[in-house]
C-alpha cells in the first residue's frame, strides 16, 4: 500500500509540474513498468522488452507495435533493418525485418548484410564448423563456410512476406558491391558479374565490384549500362550510394586550382552544381565549401543552398535523425565561435559569438557556465536563459529537451530553460534520437509521447 501511495503522489506531482512547465509540451504515457525500453539510434523506433515472457518487439515512439514481441533478441543491423532471434549462437534461425513490419522471408539465416534500404544479402550457414583458413563467418566461438546466400530487392510495394530475387550458392558469392538498382558480385574466382534489381544480368564488365557503373570518355560521364553520356565537362566520376538512392559525382578543376563538384541523378539531371567542393552528403543535406573555403548548407529536395556558404564550419550530431537540421536550426562556426543558423525563415538566428572552447553543442542548443557560475542554455532562436540546475547531460535528440542534473537528481528542460519534467528523479532522463518521445525510470521504464 506504501509503494502504490508513493506512485500515485509522485505521478500527481509530476502532472501538476508538467501542467504548469512550458505549455507547449505536454507528455503522453505510452509505456509502464517495462524491463527494457531501449532507442534505437538514427530512428524513430524503440526496443521493447515484454513484461508476460521478456521477449522483445519494436514500436514506434508513439507506442505502436511494429514489430511484435517473438523473441529473446531483436537487434538493429542498418537502413531500417532488424534481426530477431533467440540464441545468440544460433546459424539457421534468424528472422529479417524492416522498420514498417514486414518479414524478409524465413527465420532460416544465420547473418545478414544490408547494403542500403533494398539490398540485403541473407546468408544459409552450412552447419558443420570449419578451420579459421577456411570460415566466412564466426558465430559464438564457432567458424563456418555459408552454404547459401539469399539476395533481396525490398520495396515499398511489397506488401506480403517478402522472397529472395535470387538464391547463390557458395562459389558464386565472395563479395558484393550496390550501385543504386545494380548489384554487383563477386564470385570466388574473382570474376565481377552486374544485375539489376530483378536479378537480370547486365552487359558490363568491371575489374572490381566497387568499381563505378560510369566512366569519362572526352571530359564526359559515360553509363557504362546504357552507354549514353550525361553531362560533360568533368575530369573524375564516382557513385555516392545513399541510403534510398545512389547519385552521381563528377568532379572538375576550377580556376584557381580546387576540386568542385555536381551531382547527378542517374537519368543525368543536376541535382547539385558544380560550383562547390564537397565535404559531408547525407541522405538530404551537403556541406559545401565555396572557392574561398567557406561552408554551407545545400539542400538536395529543394536544390538550393539553405545555410549560405559564409562559415568556416557547419556542425554535426550523432544523437539526432538528422545529422545537421536540428528542429530547424543549423549549429555555424565563424573564427572558433558558435551560434545558428534558421533555415525555416533563412536568416542568422544567433550570431556566432559563443566560443567553441566555452560551450557544449547538443542540437540546437549551446551550454554554458557564466562567468558568475550559473548553468546557461543558448536557443536556436538566440534566447538564453539560466537553468537552476549543476550540468547539462549528454541528451540525444535534437536539443529542444535537455537532461538536466542538480545534485544526484535528474529532470527534464527545453532549450529555453522551461522545466519539463522536475529534478527530482534518480537516474537521467533519455531523450529519442526523433525527439518524440523520453524514457525514464520509475519501478520499470516508462516512455511518455512529447506532444508539440
Amino acid at each position: 500500500m506504501k509503494h502504490l501511495l508513493k506512485c500515485l503522489c509522485t505521478v500527481l506531482i509530476a502532472v501538476l509540474l508538467i501542467t504548469s512547465a512550458a505549455a507547449e509540451v505536454t507528455l503522453n504515457t505510452v509505456f509502464q513498468y517495462m524491463p527494457v525500453i531501449q532507442t534505437v539510434a538514427g530512428t524513430s523506433y524503440v526496443i521493447v522488452e515484454s513484461k508476460k515472457d521478456n521477449t522483445r518487439g519494436l514500436y514506434n515512439t508513439a507506442g505502436q507495435e511494429i514489430i511484435p514481441c517473438t523473441t529473446v533478441f531483436l537487434d538493429y543491423i542498418s537502413n531500417n533493418f532488424f534481426t530477431a532471434y533467440n540464441d545468440k549462437e544460433s546459424i539457421d534461425a534468424r528472422a529479417l525485418w524492416t522498420g514498417d513490419g514486414r518479414k524478409v522471408g524465413d527465420a532460416i539465416y544465420g547473418a545478414f548484410k544490408v547494403f542500403n534500404n533494398h539490398w540485403v544479402a541473407a546468408f544459409i550457414i552450412d552447419p558443420e564448423p570449419v578451420e579459421d583458413s577456411v570460415k566466412d563467418i564466426k558465430i559464438g566461438s564457432k567458424n563456418y563456410q555459408y552454404a547459401n546466400i539469399d539476395l533481396y530487392y525490398v520495396t515499398d510495394g511489397q506488401t506480403e512476406t517478402i522472397e529472395p530475387i535470387a538464391t547463390l550458392e557458395r562459389e558464386a558469392y565472395a563479395d558484393a558491391a550496390i550501385h543504386g538498382d545494380y548489384i554487383a558480385i563477386t564470385n570466388r574466382e574473382k570474376a565481377v558479374s552486374v544485375y539489376d534489381s530483378h536479378f537480370e544480368p547486365v552487359d558490363v564488365t568491371l575489374d572490381a565490384a566497387n568499381k563505378p557503373l560510369y566512366k569519362i570518355d572526352k571530359y564526359q560521364i559515360v553509363s557504362l549500362i546504357t552507354k549514353k553520356a550525361l553531362d560533360d565537362g568533368y575530369s573524375e566520376v564516382a557513385e555516392v550510394n545513399l541510403a534510398d538512392r545512389m547519385l552521381i559525382r563528377g568532379n572538375r578543376v576550377a580556376m584557381n586550382g580546387l576540386k568542385v563538384s555536381a551531382l547527378l541523378s542517374p537519368d543525368g539531371s543536376i541535382i547539385l552544381p558544380a560550383e562547390y567542393q564537397l565535404i559531408d552528403i547525407t541522405n538530404r543535406y551537403v556541406v559545401v565549401a565555396d572557392l574561398e573555403n567557406q561552408r554551407g548548407l545545400y539542400d538536395l529536395e529543394e536544390q538550393r543552398l539553405v545555410v549560405p556558404c559564409v562559415y568556416s564550419s557547419i556542425l554535426s550530431s550523432n544523437t539526432d535523425i538528422d545529422k545537421y537540421v536540428h528542429n530547424g536550426y543549423v549549429c555555424v562556426e565563424k573564427d572558433d565561435r558558435l551560434g545558428f543558423y534558421d533555415i525555416v525563415n533563412d536568416v542568422e538566428s544567433c550570431a556566432p559569438k559563443y566560443s567553441k572552447h566555452a560551450v557544449t553543442n547538443i542540437g540546437c542548443s549551446l551550454i554554458f557556465t557564466s562567468i558568475e557560475g550559473y548553468l546557461s542554455i543558448v536557443a536556436g532562436d538566440g534566447e538564453v536563459n539560466v537553468v537552476d540546475a549543476d550540468v547539462i547531460v549528454a541528451t540525444r535528440g535534437n536539443g529542444y529537451l535537455l537532461d538536466a542534473q542538480k545534485g544526484t537528481s535528474y529532470g527534464l528542460v527545453d532549450w529555453h530553460g522551461n522545466i519539463i519534467l522536475p529534478l527530482y528523479h534518480f537516474k537521467p532522463i533519455t531523450v529519442t534520437d526523433d525527439s518524440n518521445a523520453i524514457i525514464r525510470t520509475s519501478t520499470g521504464l516508462q516512455m511518455d509521447q512529447i506532444i508539440r
